[in-house]
């Protein structure tokens, strides 16, 4: 009996070890999360618009990403993959009151401001170091792809003592090179579903004139977003 007993608790001990001690990170996780984005406040980036015009400051969007964890360096799993991001945001004139539509509506149509947007879109490999377990994980990561920012403003004007009336306008400042550096973390609820989170900066190169447009800055813009990972 006393043999028995011992030989049953040899045999579980394997499995008992197995459960609390998972597998590394990975071996793949696809991210899809909501983001939002602080946008450049660089005028020179919009097209020419009244003094006192609102740009947007903050934008909203999404980014989906892949990555595969193929190797093990010391305490770390090394991931590579790669990930797409997209955000907008607009910015539009004060709504005039009541009284001011009452007294003159068609006066107050033509000289509302324009409505300003800005939207950036990038692509990107990312190289990842990643510190966990396939339960959770947390990891910094970098990569250098392509980005391009696109503005534009509605038609404006006419109403407006100096200012002459303009219709609708975009500006694009070229495809640009963009390195992103960055951090988050993953938590798997189930086998196949985590909650994730990143925070990251995307410092975008200057570029060159791309008529209309002027030459563009380097800009640099931070996003944070938040949703899931799948495996």
């Amino acid at each position: 009996m006393v043999c028995l007993l011992g030989l049953g608790a040899w045999s579980g001990t394997p499995a008992a070890a197995q459960i609390a001690a998972p597998g590394p990170p990975g071996p793949f996780v696809i991210d899809v999360r909501g983001v939002i984005a602080a946008l450049p406040q660089d005028a020179a980036i919009y097209p020419a618009v009244p003094t006192g015009t609102e740009i947007p400051s903050l934008g909203t969007g999404i980014v989906i990403g892949a990555h595969i964890y193929p190797l093990q360096l010391g305490p770390m799993r090394i991931g590579i993959g790669v990930s797409a991001l997209r955000v907008r945001g607009t910015a539009s004139p004060p709504t005039p009151d009541s009284e001011s539509d009452s007294t003159s509506s068609a006066t107050s149509a033509v000289a509302r401001g324009p409505d300003v947007d800005a939207t950036f879109t990038t692509i990107a490999p990312q190289l990842s170091l990643n510190f966990g377990s396939a339960q959770g994980w947390s990891y910094i990561s970098a990569g250098i792809g392509r980005a391009k920012l696109t503005t534009g403003t509605s038609a404006f004007g006419g109403g407006q003592s100096g200012v002459a009336a303009t219709g609708a306008q975009s500006w694009d400042t070229g495809t640009r090179t963009s390195t992103n550096v960055g951090g988050g973390a993953r938590w798997f609820t189930s086998a196949h579903l985590a909650f994730s989170f990143d925070l990251r900066l995307h410092l975008v190169s200057a570029g060159k004139a791309e008529a209309p447009a002027p030459a563009a800055a380097r800009t640099t813009l931070f996003v944070a977003s938040v949703g899931v990972g799948l495996r």
